[in-house]
């Protein structure tokens, strides 16, 4: 009955839907509802390198979302800036009318067939793995190798030594990686995103599982003689006891696939880093551009309806995007940005660790590069960071991307790291970094980790708050499971716990907190780690109305994650043991 009231009463306190939310929904519902149903075989990569023009052209006929094959292929009704026009402010209550908004997406994609849509290069896509509008993307592979059993892995740092792996999935990173390549003109970067960075992230995900190392020394001298704990992790799934009721999820986050993992990515990361100072329907369209990265991450453990619905509402959602660039509510470098992060994220998306399963338990290092490697391009932040650009109206520089992306790194994959260690999951660089003794290399990677997030609270707002709503995302997303590795861990008991001399130096968090207070507290009535997420879920559906609350709620969130002892009781796996039910383990590998 409480949490009726409670919910009740947080639904009360939910700003109304601004006029460009309403036509975002109305055109995702128009889009999604004209767009042709792709099947499973029809939506894997082809092979996009050696596609004629024509071929091509060919290709995107027959699939053209409301066209029949005997349809002749039309003028545009619509220009592309008379479609523009509609975004303006002042005409958007036009689109609110069916048959408008209908006659501009009809428009719009008779334009695509045309190819006069461009996406920041100087030729307009020509493949899937380049057209973010394809509805095509789907990295699943059928495919029971063991991994790359090749010897010498290391030594193959050239891209094409790869293409005859006995691994599918391997085969399908390749190839969408050449295609993307050697289409560079289809998209624009503007130097973040750059070929040599796509090819370097591609080979260090390949090496992963190469280089492994011994077991590493701890406090209690050898790791062999000393072992630590078995390092186990709540799963991934939502919890019966700690999240929200779905359909109570929904009402206060609403989505179109309605799946919370995807939801928490959403509201908590992308949309959250505009601190409610950009219109919703933009932020809900950033947020939903990036549905690859959601299929990538997420395709082996949604169904076939939902991986449609996300290629659809995707597409819908850039589609979307590519008319306010148009109409100057977005600028053309945050979206050709996005743009470019999406094509390249999709090709790290068809990348599978089949040999993962064979390796020995435990923790200890592989083979790695400096941060964040491959997680510049796979951690997917764009979307928050393009939140930020825009509510800051500030540009993103290489620099500023490389720092977030590393910070970033460090937050996710510290968090991450019981539930990666159990479940064998190279892919996370702290984890391969291992080496040398176990608890120094620990404290100088939480202590790393708080160094870097003060030193970009203080850089300037957009990263702060990218770093803001980042933190939210990591406590607030049902996966991550900070309520439950904060409130399960207990100290070990057979030998004592060292000091982090780095972690518990006072100025490190002292200087965090500093760094927090032009955003604001809540005070008492602020999140914290040992909070409920569904108890979380109400309030911060209320704080987010508001840019004075929704800063504050990030911060006293940020700054409970960031406590050093918080940090060390989630990453100290030799001091500290989680032994809860683990539940499927294999839940979104």
């Amino acid at each position: 009955m409480v949490i009726e009231d409670s919910i009740h009463s947080a639904g009360n306190a939910l700003p109304a839907q601004s006029l460009r939310l309403q036509v975002y929904v109305a055109w995702v519902d128009v889009w999604v509802s004209s767009s042709k149903t792709q099947t499973a075989s029809s939506s894997r990569a082809e092979d996009a390198v050696s596609l004629r023009p024509e071929d091509v052209f060919a290709h995107q006929l027959e699939d053209s979302a409301d066209l029949e094959l005997e349809d002749p292929i039309e003028i545009p009704s619509l220009s592309t800036n008379e479609m523009a026009d509609y975004f303006q402010e002042e005409n958007l209550p036009y689109l609110l009318n069916q048959d408008i908004i209908k006659t501009v997406i009809h428009a719009f994609r008779q334009q695509l067939l045309h190819r006069r849509i461009k996406v920041g290069g100087a030729l307009p896509p020509s493949c899937p793995e380049t057209d973010v509008f394809s509805e095509k993307y789907d990295p699943r592979v059928e495919c029971k190798c063991e991994g790359d059993t090749r010897a010498n892995k290391e030594t193959m740092t050239d891209l094409s030594l790869w293409q005859d792996s006995e691994c599918q999935a391997i085969r399908n990173t390749v190839k969408a990686a050449q295609t993307v390549i050697n289409r560079k003109s289809e998209y624009k970067s503007q130097g973040i995103f750059t070929n040599q960075g796509l090819i370097d992230a591609v080979i260090e995900l390949f090496l992963s599982s190469s280089n492994l190392q011994q077991v590493p020394d701890t406090c209690q001298g050898s790791g062999t003689t000393h072992p630590i704990p078995e390092v186990k992790a709540p799963d991934r799934r939502p919890s019966l006891t700690g999240d929200s009721d779905l359909n109570v999820h929904d009402s206060l986050f609403p989505t179109t696939e309605k799946i919370k993992l995807f939801t928490d990515a959403k509201y908590f990361l992308a949309m959250a880093c505009g601190g409610s100072l950009v219109d919703e329907g933009v932020l809900r369209a950033i947020a939903d551009a990036g549905n690859d990265v959601l299929i990538g991450d997420y395709c082996d453990a949604v169904d076939e309806e939902t991986i449609t619905i996300l290629q659809k509402n995707g597409a819908a959602a850039v589609a979307f995007l590519k008319l306010c660039t148009l109409a100057d509510i977005v600028t053309s470098v945050q979206f050709d940005n996005l743009v470019a992060s999406l094509i390249q994220f999709r090709v790290l998306g068809y990348y599978r660790d089949h040999g993962r399963t064979n390796l020995a338990s435990g923790f200890y290092g592989s083979d790695i590069n400096r941060l964040p490697g491959h997680r510049y391009i796979d951690l997917g932040i764009w979307v928050g960071m393009m939140s930020a650009s825009l509510a800051t109206g500030k540009a993103i520089t290489e620099e500023k991307h490389l720092r977030l992306a590393t910070v970033c790194t460090l937050l996710n994959d510290l968090v991450d790291l019981r539930s990666d260690t159990m479940r064998k999951q190279r892919e996370n660089p702290i984890l391969r970094g291992v080496r040398g003794c176990l608890c120094n290399y620990l404290d100088s990677c939480i202590s790393r980790c708080l160094t870097l997030a003060c030193e970009v609270l203080e850089s300037d707002r957009l990263s702060g708050m990218v770093v803001l709503g980042f933190c939210n995302w990591t406590v607030m997303a049902s996966h991550h499971k900070v309520y439950e590795l904060v409130n399960g861990v207990q100290e070990v008991k057979h030998y004592p716990t060292c000091t982090y001399a780095l972690t518990e130096e006072e100025t490190n968090y002292s200087n965090l907190l500093k760094a927090l207070e032009p955003y604001g507290t809540l005070e008492k009535d602020g999140p914290h780690v040992y909070m409920k997420r569904a108890t979380m879920d109400q309030l911060y559906a209320i704080n987010r109305s508001k840019p004075d609350t929704h800063f504050a709620w990030m911060a006293d969130i940020t700054r409970s994650l960031l406590r050093p002892q918080t940090l060390r009781k989630i990453v100290d796996v030799v001091h500290f043991e989680w032994s809860g039910d683990v539940g499927d383990r294999e839940f979104c590998p």
